[in-house]
């Protein structure tokens, strides 16, 4: 879709459309790239607001970074199109999570729900198994409460490690503890206490997803890159697609999905890879974490971007100078 002024039809060598009308088919596509990027956070509750918070800190962020400029006597950086064209990339940076499955975006535990149900079930049936044992006469009755245990204690740790935002140390020694154990079916066969699967996604060190599922989720940015290549940009918003497909891409290049490096990542990506950051750290409804407070995130972008080398240091300096999140009154 165009709706530069190149694009005004022309009749007999006149004009067909006022300034008016060109300005509200303007609107219209911006209301069309709103309502997408809502589509977007509504298909998820855990992504609710985080497109439009993007573009309230984004508008906030480049005011004040004009105010600073015109304040050391420079031209400010971003003019009306410029903002236009960095507030339209963040509007669109996520549209590709449209295409990513629901069960990975609102992942909330490292098992799928279904795995949950059928581990604890199998508990419950280990403990009904140890209860037949016990009345068979094969295990004796302090056997069986030592088994009883075992059970309620090693179920406990294994929904630790579920929900748990980081699986420490202790803990995936507990849950490698835990998959040793085995117990005998009625049929005679042995299993484990969880599966090797069970056991995989249990012992996941950071987040829910596994190294699969994490690929397919940092594969929005390719698909924001598919979908918007069949918009066809007007010239003053010609780098949006490149902008908003590149939000993942860090200084260091371990970024995705090109890894692009310094200078190949131009100061709007810099500028909206902080403004992702930033919403991703505070949001309180992410499933894999709690929101942390706006001055520790602030020290974690700190960190990331004076010790790590991941983002821009001036750019954010100037974001936590300029306080974008704050709503003025």
């Amino acid at each position: 879709m165009d709706y530069n002024e190149s694009s005004v039809r022309e009749y007999g060598g006149k004009n067909t459309m006022t300034q008016r009308e060109i300005e509200n088919i303007k609107e219209l596509f911006r209301s069309f790239v709103r309502v997408m990027s809502s589509a977007v956070d509504e298909r998820t509750p855990y992504n609710a607001t985080h497109t439009r918070n993007m573009a309230e800190y984004g508008e906030r962020f480049i005011s004040y970074l004009n105010e600073q400029a015109r304040a050391a006597g420079k031209q400010p950086l971003f003019d009306a199109d410029h903002r236009e064209e960095f507030l339209m990339s963040v509007w669109l940076h996520d549209i590709g999570k449209l295409v990513i499955p629901l069960e990975i975006m609102n992942k909330d535990t490292r098992l799928m729900p279904e795995q949950t149900n059928e581990l604890l079930h199998r508990f419950e049936k280990i403990h009904l198994l140890a209860q037949i044992s016990c009345l068979k006469g094969m295990i004796s009755e302090q056997e069986l409460k030592r088994e009883q245990e075992e059970l309620v204690k090693d179920r406990e740790e294994i929904l630790q490690a579920n929900t748990a935002g980081i699986c420490t140390d202790a803990l995936r020694a507990e849950i490698s503890r835990i998959h040793e154990k085995t117990y005998t079916e009625e049929d005679g066969s042995t299993r484990t206490w969880i599966t090797d699967e069970e056991f995989r996604m249990l012992m996941i060190r950071k987040g829910t997803l596994s190294e699969e599922e994490r690929e397919i989720m940092e594969s929005h940015v390719v698909f924001t890159d598919k979908l918007l290549s069949e918009i066809r940009f007007s010239k003053k918003l010609s780098h949006v697609r490149a902008w908003a497909a590149a939000h993942h891409e860090l200084l260091d290049g371990s970024g995705y999905p090109k890894h692009l490096k310094g200078n190949q990542i131009p100061m709007e990506v810099r500028m909206l890879t902080i403004l992702d950051i930033f919403d991703a750290l505070v949001a309180e409804d992410r499933p894999y974490k709690p929101g942390v407070p706006v001055e520790k995130a602030l020290k974690i972008l700190d960190g990331m971007a004076n010790r790590e080398g991941k983002l821009d240091p001036e750019l954010t300096r100037l974001f936590a100078e300029s306080r974008c999140w704050e709503k003025k009154l």
